[in-house]
């Protein structure tokens, strides 16, 4: 049922936003080709309907990455006529071919944008205390990377740069490592550059399993392998000890909400020493509520993208407790983050490709 649901409005808004296309295009091209509407009408919807016909076979990305550049369109002309609107009733009368060229600038201007949002990471900074005598740990936290035909080795190897730069203990990578499968992983020879990922935090590298690495059944145990044969330390509703500058931590590492046996993080934390400091890696921020209940000192999570493209990002908003960012909860810090890579098309709007690096440290040992 809510499959058939997001089907339908994604369908009835690429048929909006065609229509809106349809017309701007014609505007564009209207004091060059005044008889034309017909035709690009026709063109525009039929290279649409192209595009949603692959959502009925299973190519989501091609369908949606085509939405998104509607999307981008639609708002270039929204934004045109609202600057329009606003010179009109400052009685200012900009030039028609102004205004197409302007128009032209802004959709440009909006690709442009959303495609170093997607492939420039920004590390954010959060410093956390926790109730417990330990020394300073530097967690850095990677969700998301969607490794396959659009991000690949140059991003593992910048963000292997980046970790060492920001001298980090250890990396979390909170699930979706793989865009569905292995394929171009190593096809393209990821793993030297993801060896050199986990040599940049000395093998602390710990990682958990999203959606889009349990989709394909024949594929997941070729995801998992790929994993820890880079080195990683993979946790699939599993527990881990391990210490970092004399500091014992204990990760919790679950099975994405899309494997419907997981175990409940309550039964995983069955014999957790507590004293420890706690990690949960949790690919949806979907069970923060039951989380919270348990001490656990920090959750880690992704999956929302921040909405990857506006406006989404009010709309997972709505969806979520926590859909981007850090928050405080009875005695849990929890953080959602917008992931380093994307999914489906190159392009970020309203949201940024990052790392947090986050300063954990205590109070003084006794």
């Amino acid at each position: 049922m809510r499959r058939i649901f997001f089907l339908s409005i994604t369908v009835l808004l690429i048929e909006l936003f065609t229509y809106i296309g349809a017309k701007g295009v014609f505007w564009l091209v209207k004091p060059y080709l005044p008889h034309a509407k017909t035709a690009i009408f026709i063109i525009t919807f039929v290279i649409s309907h192209l595009f949603l016909a692959t959502l009925f076979i299973g190519q989501f990305r091609f369908g949606m990455g085509y939405m998104a550049v509607l999307w981008l369109g639609v708002m270039t002309i929204l934004a045109v006529w609202l600057i329009c609107g606003g010179l009109r009733l400052a009685d200012i009368t900009p030039h028609p071919a102004f205004i197409r060229l302007m128009a032209v600038a802004g959709f440009v201007g909006l690709m442009g944008l959303s495609v170093y949002n997607a492939y420039t990471p920004l590390v954010r900074h959060l410093s956390i205390q926790i109730d417990k005598p330990i020394n300073p740990v530097r967690v850095a936290v990677a969700s998301d990377t969607h490794l396959g035909y659009l991000v690949g080795a140059r991003q593992l190897n910048r963000l292997a740069d980046i970790l060492r730069t920001e001298q980090a203990d250890l990396l979390l990578m909170p699930g979706d490592i793989m865009d569905d499968d292995t394929y171009v992983y190593h096809g393209e020879k990821m793993h030297t550059a993801f060896d050199n990922l986990v040599s940049s935090v000395d093998g602390n590298l710990i990682a958990s399993l999203g959606n889009h690495d349990l989709y394909k059944q024949q594929e997941r145990q070729a995801i998992v392998e790929a994993v820890r044969d880079g080195g990683a330390i993979l946790l699939d509703d599993k527990t881990h000890t391990l210490t970092i500058n004399g500091t014992p931590i204990t990760i919790i590492g679950r099975f994405d909400d899309h494997h419907h046996t997981r175990k409940s993080t309550a039964e995983l934390m069955t014999d957790v020493d507590t004293s420890h400091l706690v990690i949960l890696l949790d690919h949806r921020p979907s069970q923060i509520d039951d989380n919270v209940k348990l001490p656990i000192d920090l959750q880690v999570s992704g999956h929302t993208h921040n909405g990857q493209i506006f406006p989404a990002n009010f709309i997972v908003k709505l969806l979520n407790r926590v859909a981007y960012g850090h928050k405080l909860i009875n005695n849990t810090h929890v953080v959602v983050s917008s992931g380093y890579g994307f999914w489906g098309v190159p392009f970020r709007l309203g949201s940024q490709a990052e790392v947090w690096v986050i300063q954990i440290t205590g109070h003084d040992k006794a």
